[in-house]
């Protein structure tokens, strides 16, 4: 399994991630194999660094650091607001055209 690569430069990557894979072990799954971190850095050859997490269902677009500097300076972005995630959902059944959900899913 290769990741689509959507950006890389020398200090971030972003890829999709597709469902099913969790982002880096964890104790809901101790025996999961669907591992996003070592499958990404074997496949691109160096270590890789969560700056944020998607939950094992979502899909979307996942962003890596490359070293702990940016590391820790994008998730010092996280933290204080200036960068945020955005979700969209696919419903069954009448929406309205444009709503917000200001609540935790």
């Amino acid at each position: 399994m290769n990741f689509d690569i959507l950006y890389k430069d020398e200090h971030i990557l972003a890829i999709y991630k597709p469902p099913g894979y969790f982002v880096h072990r964890t104790k809901l799954d101790y025996q999961a194999d669907q591992l996003v971190m070592p499958i990404l850095r074997d496949q691109i050859g160096q270590k890789v660094y969560p700056v944020h997490r998607l939950d094992r269902k979502t899909s979307g677009v996942l962003l890596m650091a490359l070293d702990v500097e940016t590391q820790k300076s994008v998730n010092d972005m996280f933290m204080n607001g200036s960068v945020k995630k955005t979700y969209q959902a696919i419903v069954r059944g009448w929406a309205i055209d444009d709503f917000e959900i200001d609540y935790a899913l």
